[in-house]
């Protein structure tokens, strides 16, 4: 089955390949998911920045902030857009992506870095120095980006997906995105 892969993360995309008609209510659902990707940088990164490792300008405790909270509108989606009102046709359906992709991707992210990073941030980090300067002193530092770029990678890659599987407009194809 065809999947993103990116670092240590994966995501199946089987159901995307048999696909034929999408209805409207199809559509909405991924407009929807796409539009909580396309909208926070935390997910996606800066537009410019292909390789999705530069973290200038971001307060990491509040980019983390941002994927939790995409994670409960991502649940949200699904709860929305039950089963019995998209395309029957289907083999699987788009809830089925959203939750693969926050038990695959989001969550073991969530749990690998959230809390230890929260926890040297309230506990460890020399309070004196700016946030910017502060978080780089994280002693996993480097190790959290690489996995947060391949994170923001396969998020850049499943956007596309979803533009081309229901035909969504790209919205970042001239602008910046933003949280």
């Amino acid at each position: 089955m065809p999947e993103i892969k990116r670092g240590s993360f994966s995501l199946n995309l089987g159901f995307f390949q048999v696909q034929t008609e999408v209805s409207e209510e199809d559509r909405q659902c991924a407009w929807e998911l796409y539009t909580e990707i396309c909208t926070r940088r935390a997910l996606t990164g800066k537009v410019g920045d292909p390789t999705c490792q530069d973290f200038g300008g971001e307060i990491l405790t509040e980019s983390l902030d941002s994927l939790y909270a995409f994670f409960r509108e991502a649940r949200g989606i699904m709860r929305r857009f039950p089963v019995g009102q998209l395309s029957a046709d289907q083999t699987r359906h788009l809830g089925v992506l959203i939750n693969d992709l926050m038990v695959n991707v989001l969550r073991p992210f969530l749990e690998r870095w959230q809390g230890d990073f929260r926890h040297w941030w309230d506990t460890q980090a020399d309070k004196r120095l700016p946030p910017f300067a502060r978080q780089q002193e994280y002693p996993g530092y480097s190790d959290l980006i690489a996995a947060w770029a391949n994170l923001r990678l396969l998020m850049r890659d499943l956007m596309k997906v979803l533009r081309s599987a229901y035909r969504l407009v790209d919205v970042q194809a001239g602008g910046q995105n933003s949280g």
